[in-house]
């Protein structure tokens, strides 16, 4: 199972589509004079041109439409004109915003020549990337210099606008502001595309050709254009997971060009190379495979495929990418081919994040279908050629192997990776019959788990087959005008285009043969481009007719999602979290008309709509509650708090909730739709998409509630649900990290912006007040930056304490509890610890026995609070505590007290919480950091024991030579002696774990022969073979390496895009027996999850319902233990069971069976007692608020069996009395065997004891039953 931290990337082109139709209209007479352009804008052509499919900016079109757009002028256009980028360049410096007059101008019309003439200039920059004009850039050093010249002017007009900007803020409506502010991104977005995606990129693709070739003409550059493409991706897509990655490119060669590749390689002696690079009998780095066969028109042709992998448990982001550049740029027999011509090729590539299959070459996507067996096949004699990539589960994968060995193939025993049954599959269904197409939908349909899946193969070159279902996963096909893109993120894509569609493989429907689930996707470079190349179904076959309301457009860029310098996403984003504060102020307040020196709020109609103001200023609004999930949730509070701060209204009632606690627990399903008419509810989110949080807003509407929102992504689901929204940051504020941080200010920035809004409308707060608070808000990005300045002395810190502290905690009081809670959520996230957040006054709470690091949020506190705060601080010390004490600058009556005290700019109490959160958000960054240094120096002694392995095994040493050999020995001892002095310093983590360190320290004694090996077996619990100890200490340094790395692989690696709230349960919880539970109204929350694992794999097992008795369990303990007072009743009776008498209408108390269910909570199936009819018996919490894991009801269910069931759902079904049957069976000294389960009927197997059914097989077995 690859998680669902793992990503895929793959491209490949086409021709232009449209060529033709232009190439007719030129050739006639009376068009000849104008310039013929496809899909661009009025704007972006010169005067005179023809224009084909017009493109119009910032207008949304359903449907296809064909428009014909002649515009009268002069004279036509080259194809590739930098003046043109020039002559746009200058409109537009013409129109200044320093120039602007606001009785004069217009600002939409006026600024930069208008939005009209900066989309064109946009345009115009992003078509220079397609392939045609991408290789006349490559060949043109004058073009280069031309566009450098270009990109210089626009870095100018930038730093100009900025400026003055900043300078006639106060001049400007907050209409304009964010226009402006808009204008000014754009112009970054077209100096980033020339600097980064295209200068940058030729330098990319100039690195890729081998030293000394010179630059080839024509396809070779497309194709390096095309991986380097990929390479930039799966550079970007590393956040999801970074410990391997892989990358295929397949070529489509006819034979006199594959002849004649031959020829050229024998000519420069690569012959043996090429050999030995075919031989390998596993897909590893370096491997070429060629396959030669005959095409449907009987034509010879051949292909080959390169595949360059690597494997790295330690690494830094964009390490894996630079290694496959350089395999790409020393692959000499590559370069050779990218300068023969060739019909097709496609590139497949891969980063992972594995759970199954450990980290190394072979598994690494992307995998093949090549396999063992007894013939031992030549790789290069396969059917076809099938490489896959995979994000996501085969859950499945135990049993397909299963079966796959079972027809006598076998699996290389180093891929052990569950990917490696999806080409497997696919080539089984080949060998039954099926073309490729049907053999990839078939063996799709096998699969269970949530899965998304890619692959290209020589059965169909110039295609790329793609299969999505369930959640968790996601599969965006990126529609660039020269070729497809599919990726896992659309960040994966936007450096090549804007525009995607989207497999939809969560979604049920009615299908051929009822409801389907999951969608494949085959992309074909000889279709065209757009949708007319992409056939669509769902996995039953049932064809998707795509149409142009499928593509969906979006406004992030590459610029958004770079990590540009920074060696973390982490580090960049809270880096930028000023700049997202400052965008966030900045279209919020305008100069006060009345008085020029004041400032007020100025919130348009989009944000806080007329009719809510009404609602407010007649005070039929009560109640504010601020809502979200997770840091969203802790902001809530936050604004919660300054809001009541700015109203000072105690008739109001504001309050902050989680939006789970919100829609479970505050709102009552009998409410009526004017229940919550007094209410507003501001709901706080950075996506917009978190689902608990969509569905309280829903809920909360449907009972009359009035509702905004606090949300970056502009246009997301939560924007349509509300009243109103402010927006944070400019709604292209990406955050790739784990744990979010720039998100959290800038909501907080934005709830003090409603709050004030609120109080400057009800005029709870006058014109000064507002003002003077505003100017506070605005100057939190410059407080914020002096907070990063601290990063070094923040950093010291963090190494100081990191490692050497077991317990965690952060404390805080007043508002700043809010800071500790967030704290709190990013320690826990960045270094995989639990820690506890309290008031600091409640420090009794705190185990100071444990002598816990403790960070203290203090800054910003009253100084009536700050002298409590220092006692409490002294009491921390007095205790051995370690106290980190985060203090406002000049407040140094912390020190004698505090191991550390970390300075930030004095602010209100209000907007504390701020740089508390900040600088302590930057401590748990560099904690993370300490604790991975530990695993640095285990892994680099890991490596070297394994290359000193090898050479090893050169030697033809033997495992016990090795032990004994003096040298090794030596290193063993010189490790441990530097491992035990680290250790004693504290340098290691306490997260490495006692267990973990004990076992290392006792294998370098042994392997370094201070202790007997008769010993082992004490230890460790097996004998002290030499195999036995090496693979011991191999697995301990994993196992360290592993637990020591995972703070910094939160800090790599990106949280799962689907936000999955608790209304997603019913997911996997389909069935015949929770159908039953659904009938008799029992939700699936009121099962032991447990429970919910055992019933789904029971109906496998289950035919039919008979009957059913629902009974109520009353009488147990606060503690929900069985006394014996404790009764139970029938509830309701039906079917089979309802005329049929029972013992409890007569006899209430709780006994025999049923008692141990309830005692045990576990589900029992069995066979009654009187009747022996076969029955589940199911408990069910009680749904008394508070009751927690009390038993409250029990479902049975009279059932019959399944006539055929596999073997491997039996075995799950049977849970643990499976290996109690195994157990006893064996106990007879006979030997066992999983068929052994068929000798027994169904309802004997699971209605009979363990026992029971041990004696009847071993009877069986030994011929007396």
């Amino acid at each position: 199972m690859d998680e669902p931290a793992m990503a895929l990337s793959f491209s490949f082109y086409f021709k232009q589509a449209g060529a033709t139709l232009i190439r007719w209209f030129r050739r006639k007479s009376s068009l000849q004079r104008h310039s013929v352009y496809l899909g661009r804008s009025m704007a972006s052509v010169p005067p005179g041109s023809l224009i084909f499919f017009p493109l119009n900016w910032n207008r949304l079109c359903c449907g296809l439409t064909c428009i014909v757009a002649i515009k009268p002028g002069r004279s036509s256009a080259t194809d590739l004109d930098i003046e043109i980028l020039n002559t746009t360049l200058t409109r537009m410096e013409n129109h200044l915003l320093a120039d602007f007059s606001s009785g004069e101008h217009f600002i939409p019309v006026w600024h930069l020549a208008g939005t009209d003439i900066l989309s064109a200039l946009w345009d115009n920059v992003r078509t220079l990337k397609q392939n045609r004009f991408f290789a006349k850039i490559f060949q043109s050093k004058k073009i280069q210099a031309d566009l450098s010249a270009v990109a210089d002017r626009l870095e100018l007009l930038i730093k100009a606008e900025q400026q003055t900007l900043i300078e006639m803020r106060n001049q400007l409506t907050p209409t304009d502001v964010a226009l402006v502010s808009k204008n000014i991104e754009r112009l970054k977005d077209i100096h980033w595309a020339l600097t980064m995606e295209l200068t940058e990129n030729i330098r990319r693709v100039k690195d890729l050709m081998a030293d000394g070739l010179k630059p080839p003409k024509g396809t070779p550059i497309t194709t390096l254009r095309q991986i380097n493409a990929v390479l930039n991706s799966i550079d970007r897509l590393e956040v999801r997971g970074r410990d391997s990655a892989g990358l295929s490119l397949m070529f489509h060669l006819t034979r006199p060009d594959f002849l004649g590749f031959e020829e050229s390689i024998a000519k420069q002696k690569l012959s043996q190379q090429l050999s030995e690079r075919t031989r390998a009998d596993i897909l590893v780095n370096g491997n070429i495979r060629i396959r030669h066969f005959q095409e449907p028109a009987g034509e010879s042709a051949t292909t080959l495929t390169f595949t360059y992998k690597i494997a790295a448990e330690i690494g830094s982001l964009g390490d894996n990418v630079r290694f496959l550049r350089c395999e790409i740029q020393k692959d000499r027999i590559l370069q050779m081919l990218l300068a023969r011509p060739y019909r097709h090729h496609t590139a497949c590539a891969h980063t992972r994040w594995a759970s199954v299959g450990a980290i190394t070459e072979p598994n690494c996507h992307p995998v093949d279908n090549i396999a063992t067996n007894q013939n031992d096949q030549d790789p290069n004699d396969q059917e076809g050629i099938i490489h896959v990539c995979l994000n996501g589960d085969i859950d499945n994968h135990f049993s397909l192997q299963k079966e796959f060995e079972s027809h006598g193939g076998r699996i290389h025993p180093e891929v052990t990776t569950d990917t490696k049954m999806i080409p497997l599959t696919i080539a089984k269904h080949l060998k039954k019959g099926h073309d490729i197409t049907e053999a990839f939908r078939l063996a799709v349909n096998e699969f269970e788990g949530s899965h998304a899946i890619s692959m290209h193969t020589d059965l169909a070159p110039g295609k790329i087959f793609l299969a999505q279902k369930g959640s968790g996963q996601a599969i965006f096909v990126g529609l660039a005008r020269d070729h497809y893109m599919p990726v896992s993120e659309v960040y994966g894509f936007v450096e090549e285009t804007d525009t995607f569609v989207k497999l939809d493989g969560e979604r049920f429907i009615e299908g051929k043969t009822g409801k389907t689930q999951g969608q494949v996707f085959i992309l074909d470079q000889a279709a065209g481009n757009g949708l007319s190349g992409i056939t669509a179904m769902y996995y039953d076959g049932t064809i998707i007719h795509l149409s142009e309301s499928d593509i969906k457009t979006t406004e992030i860029t590459s610029r958004d999602i770079d990590r540009q310098d920074y060696a973390h996403y982490f580090l960049k984003e809270i880096n930028e979290a000023p700049r997202s504060v400052e965008q966030t102020l900045q279209a919020c307040w305008t100069t006060d008309p009345e008085h020029t020196d004041r400032y007020i709020i100025a919130l348009d109609e989009t944000a806080f709509p007329v009719y809510l103001k009404t609602a407010l200023t007649r005070k039929q609004i009560n109640r504010i509650f601020f809502i979200g999930q997770g840091t969203a949730g802790v902001a809530a509070q936050v604004c919660a708090d300054i809001v009541g701060y700015y109203l000072n209204d105690r008739t109001l009632q504001i309050s902050a909730l989680k939006a789970s606690e919100l829609s479970g627990f505050i709102i009552d399903a009998s409410d009526d739709d004017r229940s919550m008419a007094d209410v507003l509810v501001v709901a706080i989110s950075q996506s917009g998409t978190t689902t608990d949080t969509n569905r309280t807003v829903d809920m909360i509407k449907a009972r009359g509630a009035h509702a905004l929102a606090i949300v970056n992504r502009r246009d997301s689901d939560l924007t349509f649900k509300v009243d109103g929204v402010v927006y944070t940051s400019s709604g292209r504020d990406i955050e790739m990290s784990v744990a979010s941080t720039k998100a959290f200010y800038a909501q907080i920035v934005a709830g003090a912006i409603l709050g004030l809004c609120l109080a400057q409308l009800t005029k709870r707060r006058d014109g000064v007040f507002v003002s003077d608070q505003i100017k506070e808000l605005r100057a939190l990005p410059t407080q914020m930056r002096q907070v990063l300045a601290t990063d070094a002395e923040i950093a010291a810190t963090a190494k100081d304490l990191a490692t050497s502290k077991t317990y965690w905690a952060s404390v805080g009081s007043g508002p700043n509890k809010a800071s500790a809670d967030e704290i709190r959520i990013k320690l826990s996230e960045l270094c995989y610890k639990t820690i506890s957040s309290d008031y600091v006054e409640d420090k009794k709470h705190i185990d100071l026995s444990a002598e816990p690091l403790i960070i203290v949020c203090a800054a910003g506190a009253r100084p009536t609070v700050v002298g409590d705060l220092i006692k409490d601080t002294a009491i921390f010390q007095a205790h051995k505590a370690a106290p980190i004490v985060i203090a406002d600058e000049g407040e140094d009556r912390f020190t004698p007290y505090a191991t550390h005290v970390l300075y930030v700019p004095r602010v209100s109490e209000h907007l504390a919480p701020i740089l508390n959160t900040l600088a302590g958000h930057l401590w748990g960054y560099h904690a993370a950091l300490a604790i991975h240094d530990g695993s640095r120096f285990i892994y680099r002694f890991r490596e070297e024991l394994r290359r000193d392995f090898r050479d090893y095994s050169l030697k033809e040493l033997d495992m016990y030579d090795i032990i004994l050999e003096p040298n090794f020995r030596e290193k063993i001892a010189r490790f441990y002696y530097e491992f035990r002095k680290r250790k004693i310093a504290g340098k290691f983590p306490t997260a490495l774990g006692l267990m973990t360190a004990t076992d290392l320290s006792l294998l370098f004694k042994y392997l370094s022969g201070r202790l007997p090996v008769s010993d082992f077996k004490i230890d460790f619990g097996k004998e002290g073979s030499a195999r036995n100890m090496i693979d011991t200490l191999f697995a301990s340094l994993g196992e360290a390496i592993n637990v020591l790395s995972r703070p910094v692989d939160a800090i790599k690696h990106q949280a799962k895009t689907v936000t999955v709230g608790t209304s997603r349960i019913a997911d996997r919880t389909e069935g015949i027996l929770f159908e039953a539970l659904t009938h008799h109204g029992i939700e699936i929350a009121r099962l032991i999850n447990r429970n919910v694992i055992v019933l789904r794999n029971l109906q496998a097992i289950v035919q039919a319902i008979q009957g059913g008795i629902l009974y109520r369990i009353g009488g147990l303990t606060s503690l929900g233990e069985v006394t014996d007072q404790t009764t139970i009743e029938v509830m309701k009776k039906e079917g089979v069971l309802a005329p049929i008498p029972s013992r409890v209408e007569t006899d209430t108390q709780l006994k025999g069976t049923k008692r141990i269910i309830v005692r045990q909570g576990n589900v029992y199936i069995g066979k009654g007692r009187k009747d022996d009819r076969s029955i589940i018996v199911i408990p069910v919490l009680s749904d008394t608020p508070g009751a927690g894991h009390t038993i409250g009801q029990l479902l049975l269910l009279n059932i019959t069996f399944r006539k055929s069931v596999p073997l491997v759902a039996k075995i799950r079904a049977l849970g643990g009395k499976y290996e109690h049957i195994k157990n006893i069976v064996q106990e007879s000294s006979t030997a066992w065997k999983d068929d052994y389960l068929n000798i027994l009927p169904m309802d004997d197997l699971f209605g009979h004891s363990a026992e029971k059914n041990g004696e009847i097989i071993v009877s069986r077995i030994n011929g007396n039953g």
